[in-house]
Order: C-alpha cells, then sequence, then structure tokens
C-alpha cells in the first residue's frame, strides 16, 4: 500500500478476497516536507489491510 501523500482522491483500493472497496474521499494535507506525518516515522501507519491481505488498488 502507498503512504497517504500516494493517495489520490478518488482512488479506490480492494480487497482481493471479499472484494471489500475503499474510496479516497480526502488527500493527505501533511506539510510538504513530510516531517509531521506518521508515514515517515511509522511503517504501518499506511497499511491498510482486509482478510488479512494488503488491500490493492483497483486498476
Amino acid at each position: 500500500m502507498p503512504t497517504c501523500h500516494d493517495l489520490k482522491k478518488g482512488e479506490v483500493y480492494v480487497c482481493g478476497d471479499c472484494g471489500l472497496e475503499v474510496q479516497v474521499t480526502r488527500e493527505c494535507d501533511c506539510d510538504a516536507s513530510q516531517s509531521k506525518c506518521a508515514c515517515t516515522t511509522d511503517d504501518n501507519a499506511c497499511v491498510f489491510t482486509c482478510c488479512g491481505e494488503e488491500m490493492k488498488k483497483r486498476a
């Protein structure tokens, strides 16, 4: 899964097992340097899982 800075409004992420879909409705508002964002300090900050697997961007 990309970091929150990579997620863009309107994108959809899907569970490959059950088909659950999550749509990005608001983009990250962290500062440009990203130094205040947990994604730069916590490897699990932007991991979205469903059914035990990471969700993938719908093509």
